[in-house]
Parts: structure tokens; sequence; C-alpha cells
């Protein structure tokens, strides 16, 4: 049997978009930067070489486009292949899962896959977004902007109040920052331009939190502090098979035991992780506390807290070191962002078998969902 492991994660820092780091980066330029990177921080993954290098992207079009994975493979010169991958915000998540998915075939053995979005320069649901009619006739709520999805999320979750949303975003600001100041993001960042996530603010002004009007619903409760920012920002990692990992040196890492989507409605996109999740739990007879790390992709507050609820996750488990909030949420890049962080916290865990989660919201009403077990090879 095929074991996949997930090793060398390497991302940027994530920049503000439209006033920070990268705004004036070329996305296919900031791909590049990361994958060079790669090449010389993980030589021994270098010199074996990827099969493929599989690249999610939200808005694959202008420099995200011409298939991005190839251009960037071909910008780092290294003569293989490449493909893009689209599944919005799980874009880079999936770009993991085909490779693990390629390797439990046994169709290849090692895998270079990365993540990319640059808010700055592409606009988020492209360039020349337009709604048709014919689809809206046969699901009216189809296009709803997530935003709004966030809205329609908290009135069903009348318990979870706009405090309850504060007070998550200040843990992810300060939970992000006490990660950065202990070291913990170290091995997982390429310090380009910048040398830590761009939005992280401790501490965190509570009254300014709580004077911010609502960013989608003059009577809602969800607003700018309680959302993920726009953000520019590159992702990568390498997905091996386990006997090939031992030889190359690598001594732990993140075994992929299963991956799962899902969907709900549209305009309740936020809700995503649920069905995805209990897919998992079901077909491994798991429950929630049998989980030893969460890393749930916060594109808002309320998503957060209303899937922790339907999914009775204790919130200690779940993004202990800071989320996309302080962060950031570059779309294609993000998926990869949490399979990294869920491999470092299971690292520093320490135990064999431990078992994680990744999981995230996506747009049009899905959710995927990544179950982990840390594994010494």
């Amino acid at each position: 049997m095929f074991k996949p492991i997930f090793t060398a994660g390497l991302r940027t820092p994530f920049g503000r978009a439209v006033k920070g780091a990268y705004k004036d980066v070329r996305a296919d330029d900031l791909l590049v930067e990361i994958l060079d990177a790669q090449s010389r921080k993980h030589t021994a993954l270098w010199q074996q070489g990827p099969e493929d290098v599989i690249v999610g992207c939200a808005y694959p079009e202008h420099e995200q486009g011409y298939n991005i994975g190839r251009m960037a493979a071909l910008g780092v010169g290294i003569d293989v292949p490449g493909m893009t991958v689209n599944r919005l915000c799980a874009s880079s998540m999936e770009a993991v899962a085909i490779a693990a998915a390629r390797i439990v075939a046994g169709w290849g053995g090692i895998y270079l896959t990365a993540g990319i979005e640059s808010m700055s320069r592409i606009p988020r649901r492209g360039a020349n977004f337009s709604e048709s009619e014919r689809i809206k006739n046969t699901t009216p709520l189809a296009y709803t902007p997530n935003g709004e999805t966030a809205e329609l999320v908290a009135r069903r979750y009348p318990e979870l109040t706009r405090k309850l949303q504060e007070d998550l975003a200040e843990q992810s600001h300060t939970r992000a920052f006490e990660a950065h100041e202990k070291g913990w993001y170290a091995d997982q960042i390429h310090p380009y331009l910048i040398d830590r996530d761009e939005f992280v603010r401790f501490p965190v002004d509570r009254n300014k939190m709580a004077s911010l009007p609502p960013a989608f619903d003059e009577n809602g409760t969800v607003t700018a502090a309680t959302s993920s920012p726009l953000t520019d920002g590159a992702a990568s990692g390498w997905v091996v098979e386990a006997k090939l990992a031992r030889h190359l040196g690598i001594t732990a890492g993140l075994e992929f035991v299963d991956a799962q989507v899902s969907h709900v409605a549209p305009e309740v996109m936020g809700l995503g992780p649920v069905p995805a999740t209990r897919r998992l739990f079901e077909r491994h007879k798991l429950s929630a506390h049998d989980i030893a790390a969460f890393e749930i992709n916060e594109a808002f507050a309320i998503q957060v807290l209303a899937s922790a609820l339907d999914l009775d996750i204790p919130l200690d488990r779940v993004n202990a070191w800071g989320g996309a909030m302080a962060l950031g949420h570059p779309l294609g890049a993000s998926g990869l962002r949490l399979v990294m962080t869920l491999h470092d916290r299971l690292k520093q865990h320490g135990r064999n078998g431990a078992l994680g989660i990744a999981t995230l919201c996506v747009g049009g009403g899905q959710g995927m969902s990544i179950l982990c077990r840390w594994t010494k090879l």
C-alpha cells in the first residue's frame, strides 16, 4: 500500500492586497519566487525532482492564467509538466489531494504542489464576471456574494452574537502574534520583501473593533474585523510516497488519510466544512474529540463558530496558531497554508498517529476537508 506524505511546506508571508508588499509583484513571479526558495531550502527533494507541479488558483486569468503551474515550472527552470486546479478557496487543498490520490493509486511518487493568489492584481470573481440567467432560473441564489452568505449564516445562528465573533477575531490575532513571536511559523515562511504576515495586530483594540459598522448588511453582525482580508500570497509543499520520503532523509510527516468534498446551499457557503467533515467522521468512525488539531479557514468568524458548533469541535483545538482573519486569505494559497500549519502543529504535538483535519468553505456552496495523521517514517 502506498502512503502519501506531506512535507516541506513553504510559503511567502501574506501581504495586504492593494496596499501591501506584493501589490506590484506579478502573481506568476511570486509563485516562481516560492518555488525557487524550495529549490534552495529542500535540496534533497528538489534534486529528486517532482513528477508534476500542481498549482491551485482561484482566479486563473491574466498573470495567473495560461496554466500558471506549467509556466512556474518553466520559470524556476525544472523540466517537468504542470497543471492548474480551481476549486476557488480550496484550490491548493485540491492540488494536494490530487497528488495524494495519484500516489495512493501507484501512478507516481513525488509531486510539488503550490497555491497562488494576487488579490491586488486579479479582481475577485475575475475581470469579466457575468451571471447566467439560466443558472439563476434553476438556483436563484447561486451567485450570492460571500459577505452576504456570512450574514445569512449569522441569521441561522442568532446565539453566535457579534461579541462572540469579535472574541474569535481577537483570539485569531493574539494566537497568530504569539506563534510568530515564538518562532512557530519560522520553518514555513520564506521571507520575501517582508518577513511576517502583514495583517496580524496585537494588542487588539476591542473598542475600535466594536465601533466598526456592519460590512454587508446595515442590520447585520459581520464586520471587516470578523472577516478575512483581501490578501496576496503564495504557498508550496511536497507530497511524497512514504518509502521514497524515508530514502530522502525525511523521518516524519503528515500522512494523508482521506479527502472529502461536499456542498451546501450557495447562500450559506460558510457551512461547507460541516458536511465534508461529517463524511470523514462517518467514513472513519471518528468524532471531533478524536482529532488532536483542526485548521478551519477563517473566511468569516461566524462560519467558523457555526461549523464548530454543528460538528461539536472544541474551540481550543481550532487554529491554535491563529487563522485567516489575522494571517490573511489569498484564495488559491489558503488550502495549502492550512495543510502546512496542520503539519507543523502535529509535529509540535509530537504523538505518532495523532489525527488532524484541515477544512474550508468554498464559494458557490461547497466544503472540503482533509483527514491527516502524523506519521513517523
